[in-house]
């Protein structure tokens, strides 16, 4: 878990209230002075995006002066949201900090608002529970207003249970809250003096907020329930008659950007045709006619999309007879759902063996949903039904989130777990074989889903076409050139022209066959495109993104070690680099380290240096990760460098591959990683190709 004491108090995020016209506008700025009083810390994030409001907010870090003082300048074209970050005081013992989580919850942003011309300045004083501020210039009145709402509104979005919310009565509830916004701002306009700017902000993020939370309540229930809510009747769509999809006064507020890709992706799901194969992945380089795809479509969808277990398992190794491996194919084809004992280690949660069962039962019964809340108040986990669901407290952990303890929970079941192979008449020999070998099954290939034969492809085809549908990004690809084509039908005038530029910078950040069609897509972006400044702020993102693809020279770095010595990329020059960004916090991270042991293993004798990258910010925690986990290899933490930015990594965990000569061999997705012998062997061809 992140420092629970920490507090926002200088990130700065941008975004927009007012669409530009159809001139581009220069973008103007605005100045934020302050002064912390008595401070916890020298240094201050800040976060911004830019005045075209395209793409991620990128983050600075400033330095109090001695005096205690910042300043920044801040480019926009138009009013800006503003968010800061900066420690709030500690308390001496540890049990009054968990007091104060309790009482106050976790700490709020402190939000301000900014307009072009605008000088603010904000004195702040670190408290145990939250800062005392003071604001003071040109339309400081917005700030005074915004740092008190923004918190009351993020604590309505912690507070939304989804755990069996009828779709009924969450509409009703989100209605609710529109109004009390409403009622919030007309009172906010009686004592503050408001400028018009941050009053259109507030109705246009009211509206979009409003459209977000209902649009995205499907998504919200299947995540905490564990299943899809099939009773959402249809009028619960009528909001959507009244909130316009077109709105360039909304261009730049964040609520508006997501309930676009929300709306139109609900739009794709209504679709009941299933995706075929060649929709999914670039199959336009291989050369196949019509005809070919056609039966290579029909091939997958007969067989590939749910394999025989037969396919993923040797039984030859076994020895079982052939009436055995067609019963367990069948067996597995129609086995029942995990109970949670078998997903995870209720031990481990504070469940008795003998109570096993009976959790089993009332996860069952409760749609297997499992409600997941961290306490100050215990110090072990704990599982509870008395409240109707199946509830997993667990203890706060600095350095560690709820996602990172449910993950140590994690079993990896085996196939007797699965299916009754004792129905076979297995010896319990046999039943621990098959275990072994489905706990240890590897991803399959297309060309081991579906029997490519009678395609008469070349082998090299065979080769191409097993390649690509290794890579992870195809699906990623398929949505995002679904969802572009369906802007272009749905969205119009600037609107349409700033979300296709947002959607092609987003695409450019992915690879494999997303960013083929993320090209691809730029091509027609350039014909149809009106907006200078939008083709321009694209072009940068393919430039930065071009700049990592298989052949560039890898940026190169300087970090610190563990032992406070300087690490750099181009020390390891001759050598074969393994880049890994991970954090001990990203469970992801830590399930894949088994693989990444793996290939090291088979590596061991070559030229080859493991580079970890950790993103944690605390330093405690990275350490005791390392020796936790018995991490092997080079150890840097990149908190306040631009490392990860360098590699445009959005995500953890990330993983690069730089030749000897510093020239990016390829960027490896988990499914890369979990076929150890293919990166082991890509290690060796890297070699052998200086």
């Amino acid at each position: 878990m992140k420092n629970i004491y920490a507090n926002v108090l200088v990130a700065i995020l941008v975004l927009p209230t007012f669409s530009l016209t159809a001139e581009c506008v220069e973008p103007s700025v605005a100045i934020i002075t302050g002064e912390v009083r008595d401070p916890t810390s020298r240094e201050i994030i800040l976060n911004f995006q830019s005045p075209l409001a395209l793409g991620r907010s990128s983050e600075q870090r400033v330095i109090l002066d001695s005096h205690n003082r910042f300043a920044i300048t801040i480019p926009l074209s138009r009013a800006n949201y503003v968010v800061c970050r900066y420690p709030t005081r500690r308390p001496t013992w540890k049990w009054m900090g968990w007091i104060v989580f309790y009482v106050f919850g976790p700490p709020d942003p402190i939000a301000l608002f900014v307009e072009p011309g605008d000088s603010l300045h904000v004195v702040v004083e670190p408290g145990y529970f939250s800062p005392s501020l003071r604001f003071s210039g040109e339309n400081a009145d917005n700030s005074r207003f915004m740092s008190g709402w923004i918190p009351r509104f993020r604590r309505f979005q912690r507070g939304l249970d989804y755990q069996d919310l009828k779709a009924e009565d969450f509409s009703r509830k989100i209605a609710e809250w529109r109004r009390d916004q409403s009622e919030l701002l007309a009172e906010a306009r009686e004592k503050y003096a408001l400028s018009p700017a941050f009053i259109d902000f507030a109705t246009i993020y009211f509206t979009y907020g409003f459209g977000r939370f209902l649009i995205s309540y499907p998504t919200q229930f299947s995540l905490v329930n564990g299943y899809e809510n099939k009773d959402i009747p249809p009028e619960y769509y009528d909001f959507l008659l009244e909130i316009s999809l077109v709105n360039e006064e909304a261009i730049g507020v964040g609520n508006y950007r997501t309930f676009l890709v929300r709306t139109l992706g609900w739009e794709l799901s209504k679709d009941p045709k299933p995706q075929k194969l060649s929709d999914v992945y670039d199959l336009s380089g291989l050369g196949l006619s019509e005809k070919t795809l056609a039966r290579l479509d029909s091939l997958y969808e007969q067989t590939g999309r749910k394999p025989l277990l037969s396919q993923m398992v040797d039984f030859s190794q076994a020895v079982l007879s052939p009436a055995n491996q067609v019963r367990l194919d069948s067996m597995y084809k129609n086995r029942a759902r995990l109970r949670l004992s078998k997903r995870y280690d209720l031990g481990k949660m504070g469940v008795a063996p003998a109570d096993h069962g009976r959790i089993d039962s009332f996860y069952a019964k409760a749609g297997r949903g499992l409600r997941i809340t961290t306490s100050n108040k215990i110090t072990e986990p704990e599982l509870d039904t008395t409240s109707g669901a199946v509830e997993l407290y667990l203890p706060m952990k600095e350095g560690s989130d709820a996602g990172e303890q449910l993950d140590s929970f994690n079993r990896t079941p085996g196939l007797s777990e699965k299916v009754d192979l004792s129905s076979l008449g297995l010896s319990p020999p046999v039943q621990a074989q098959l275990d072994s070998l489905y706990v240890h099954r590897q991803p399959l290939r297309l060309s081991e889903k579906v029997d490519l034969t009678d395609l008469d492809l070349t082998d090299a085809s065979r080769t191409r076409l097993d390649s690509i549908y290794a890579n992870s990004s195809g699906a990623r690809g398929y949505l995002f050139a679904k969802r572009y084509d369906l802007a272009k039908r749905k969205l119009s005038g600037r609107v349409l022209y700033w979300f296709l530029a947002g959607e092609l910078i987003d695409g450019f950040r992915t690879d494999g066959d997303a960013f083929a069609l993320a090209t691809r897509k730029w091509q027609d972006f350039t014909a149809i495109n009106p907006y200078a400044e939008y083709t321009d702020a694209v072009q940068a993102a393919l430039n930065k993104a071009m700049a990592l693809r298989p052949g560039r020279h890898a940026p190169d770095f300087t970090l610190t070690d563990l032992d406070g010595h300087s690490v750099s990329l181009s020390q390891f020059r001759g050598k074969v680099v393994f880049m890994d960004f991970w954090a001990s916090w990203c469970g992801p991270c830590i399930a894949n380290l088994p693989f990444l042991r793996s290939i090291k293993k088979r590596s061991a004798d070559l030229p080859v240096v493991f580079v970890n990258l950790s993103l944690d910010e605390s330093d405690s925690a990275w350490r005791k990760a390392i020796e936790k986990h018995k991490i092997k290899g080079v150890h840097v933490r990149t908190t306040g460098s631009a490392v990860a930015k360098l590699y445009n990594v959005l995500g953890v965990p990330s993983y690069f591959l730089v030749d000897p000569q510093g020239r990016i061999v390829e960027q490896l997705t988990q499914l890369d990683l979990m076929d150890t012998d293919s990166v082991a062997e890509k290690i060796k061809e890297t070699l052998g190709s200086v």
